[in-house]
């Protein structure tokens, strides 16, 4: 595939990461605060959170395409952050859970 026509793979993971910009903090605020999720919020989050995983290789990809770079950076960075908060929680409980002092 030439470099040129990468740029349908750069306009979708754009899509992806402007879905996660504005579903990001929703999601965030409702972990914090532990409130009930509306029913049609919660597979929506959940989505988001899937195609922003499915948008990461996409990204890596558009690494490649005559885009702007920053633009490029942006979108890589903005798919790849609801995964590292996973793994950064997920960290932050192997942690606690065995790095802490016995009681």
């Amino acid at each position: 595939m030439q470099r040129n026509n990468l740029k349908m793979f750069t306009q979708i993971s754009s899509y992806i990461a402007l879905a996660m910009v504005t579903l990001l903090p929703l999601f965030l605020i409702l972990t914090i605060t532990r409130d009930h999720v509306v029913p049609i919020i919660r597979p929506l989050l959940l989505l988001t959170f899937l195609l922003s995983v499915f948008g990461i290789p996409l990204s890596i990809v558009t690494m490649f395409s005559k885009e702007h770079l920053a633009k490029r950076m942006i979108v890589l960075v903005i798919n790849g952050l609801p995964l590292g908060i996973l793994v950064y929680g997920l960290m932050m409980e192997f942690i606690d859970e065995f790095l802490r002092s016995a009681p």
